[in-house]
């Protein structure tokens, strides 16, 4: 049977293309009309939407034939997903949680505003925060693994004194550059990374790790250096602009949560006392 559609309206490839600006649509509209969910409503927004996506793909405006393929299959796919939705074919859907999670976050985030501070408020900041912008003592240290026996590796250190790694624990030997004090309590805990500290540098120091007992020792120091406020005020201004985004981002969310009853049922006794759900959501959302 002839059909009056123009020719490029039966092209395969203009199908996929269609389909493809269509989901989009849908993607971008992600709350549903809840007044009334059998009525399916193209605007003037929507009209206009579809219209953009049309022109940023193509580089031109629809002419009426193709916008009224993008509104009917806009259309269509709106009701599909509303059908699948109320199916709820969404549920254990990670994927599609997440997505719809980060698009509210989105819409939220996108609608936060905030002003730079004074200049003495700013500097003020960076000074009750400078720890973030200071570089600290870095040190150079060099580890070898001996076993259980912490004995056996006091003796070994005090004979080692600042000789080199014996040949028979080279295949453990490790060297780490430029690391901060606090990586050295990490690796061999508080105790230990204040023993190497304290010691002569370049002598070999018996340490304790969740691996066994080590020797270790500190072979140089690179200076810690104070940050200059004028140099990187511009990074301070960032960092202070994406803390209160966070905080008004908390906010938001904190408003959304109060909206609901949450409840939880959890055995432990210890989480169960301690834990504040509703600021623990709006929180954990910011982040």
């Amino acid at each position: 049977m002839k059909t009056d559609l123009p020719r490029f309206l039966r092209e395969p490839l203009f199908h996929f293309f269609v389909l493809g600006l269509a989901v989009l649509a849908v993607d971008r509209y992600v709350l549903v009309n809840t007044d009334d969910p059998s009525r399916v409503e193209i605007d003037d927004q929507r009209f206009e939407e579809l219209a953009s996506i049309f022109e940023e793909g193509q580089g031109r405006p629809p002419d009426q034939a193709e916008m009224e393929a993008l509104m009917i299959k806009w259309a269509q796919n709106e009701i599909l997903y509303r059908e699948a939705r109320s199916m709820g074919l969404d549920r254990g859907d990670e994927m599609i949680r997440q997505r719809l999670i980060l698009k509210l976050r989105d819409i939220l985030f996108g609608n936060i505003t905030v002003t730079a501070p004074d200049e003495p408020s700013l500097e003020a900041w960076f000074q009750e925060n400078r720890s973030a912008y200071d570089r600290p003592d870095l040190y150079d240290f060099e580890q070898f693994l001996i076993g259980n026996d912490a004995a056996a590796a006091a003796a070994l250190a005090a004979d080692l004194g600042t000789a080199d790694v014996p040949d028979d624990y080279a295949s453990s030997y490790r060297r780490y550059p430029r690391r901060p004090a606090a990586n050295l309590s990490a690796v061999f805990g508080d105790d230990g990374g204040k023993r190497l500290l304290a010691a002569e540098r370049t002598n070999w120091v018996a340490v304790e790790s969740d691996y066994g007992w080590h020797l270790a020792r500190i072979t140089g120091v690179l200076a810690g250096q104070a940050a200059v406020f004028d140099n990187i005020r511009g990074t301070v201004a960032q960092d202070w602009q994406d803390q209160e985004r966070k905080k008004e981002l908390a906010a938001a969310l904190g408003a959304i949560v109060d909206q609901y009853q949450v409840s939880y049922d959890i055995e432990t006794a210890t989480v169960r006392e301690n834990l504040d759900l509703k600021t623990t959501l709006s929180q954990a959302g910011a982040r």
